[in-house]
């Protein structure tokens, strides 16, 4: 039975002590709505990042309603092994992971969530520290940090149809700690699922994120300019469906069930995204990522070329798409 997309159950949210490390975009969102929410939370970021925030707090600005919140929580800059919390949140760009597995590897903390993009799986990862603490999760929420503050949208309605906020365990199991972490994160307001395949869903998700960057790429990350062109929003369909084909053949899911709608009527598609590609919450959530994530993405893309090249699955629009990361406008 799949049930990827499904809510979990409701456990009894207690108040468990919450780690977030790296405080961009997306891990200031997680520590400001989890502040919100009441829960326990500790950011461990550094330099000049952490004496702003010790010094101004955590600002939060919703880029769709213009409201802004400041948060004040305890700041760290480094995490002894003795100091534990009962989940650390990894919220970085997957180039930046192998700096810290040191230094996860030596926390004796029982729950690490690696809310990181990856399409070349989890070894290093359960390597350094064990498959019986790691967890996986990935939200539904884009932004960017500019100054001293972070600029967010969350998935809500209808942007659900292209990702929801998901968390799993490596090996697919339905245990208690998943369950409580779907609950702290229902209760701060990201309204998250879990993947019996999480695996699958992110190396699904990546083939979807990359044709997208590199078809904002032609157009220097200007999601209106990409939505006037219906060649690219053409290539940039295809380049996922070829990408879905290299999964499958390779015996992956193409998870949640629900991104098949790629396959509808390609004009069909060109149509939609025309439209959508013109939304603040695309700018938001797709073209600022793709801006500020350069270096992941290229990461992604060569991970995900390399996995692709087993399946003997012609990728000939992907290929041409993926060229060289045009130089910043």
């Amino acid at each position: 039975m799949l049930i990827d997309d499904k809510p979990a159950e409701k456990p009894r949210v207690s108040a468990p002590r919450i780690l977030v490390y790296g405080v961009g975009a997306i891990g200031g969102l997680f520590a400001g709505k989890l502040v919100r929410a009441g829960f326990d939370v500790t950011a461990l970021a550094r330099g000049a990042w952490a004496t702003h925030l010790r010094d101004k707090g955590l600002v939060l600005r919703d880029a769709l309603r213009g409201t802004s919140e400041t948060f004040h929580l305890p700041i760290i800059e480094e995490l002894p092994p003795e100091r534990t919390y009962d989940y650390v949140l990894v919220v970085m760009q997957k180039h930046q992971v192998a700096a810290v597995l040191p230094m996860l590897a030596r926390n004796a903390s029982p729950n690490i969530v690696f809310v990181v993009n990856t399409a070349s799986g989890y070894d290093d990862w359960v390597a350094a520290v064990g498959q019986e603490r790691l967890m996986i999760g990935f939200p539904s929420a884009g932004g960017e940090r500019h100054g001293g503050i972070v600029e967010y949208f969350v998935g809500r309605g209808l942007a659900r149809v292209f990702q929801s906020t998901t968390f799993g365990e490596v090996d697919g199991s339905n245990t208690d700690r998943l369950r409580r972490l779907v609950a702290i994160f229902r209760r701060a307001g990201f309204s998250p699922t879990w993947s019996r395949h999480i695996g699958d869903w992110q190396r699904t998700h990546v083939a979807v994120v990359l044709a997208i960057a590199w078809a904002l790429y032609r157009h220097g990350c200007n999601a209106s300019a990409l939505a006037g062109s219906p060649r690219d929003l053409r290539d940039m369909i295809l380049a996922i469906r070829e990408g879905f084909r290299c999964l499958r053949a390779l015996g992956h899911r193409v998870t949640p069930i629900k991104l098949n709608y790629f396959f509808l009527p390609i004009g069909l598609l060109v149509i939609i995204f025309r439209v959508a590609m013109r939304t603040r919450l695309v700018d938001v959530a797709m073209a600022r990522h793709a801006r500020n994530g350069r270096g992941e993405m290229e990461r992604l893309r060569d991970e995900f070329l390399a996995l692709a090249a087993t399946s003997n699955v012609a990728m000939p629009v992907a290929n041409a798409l993926y060229g060289p990361t045009p130089a910043e406008p």
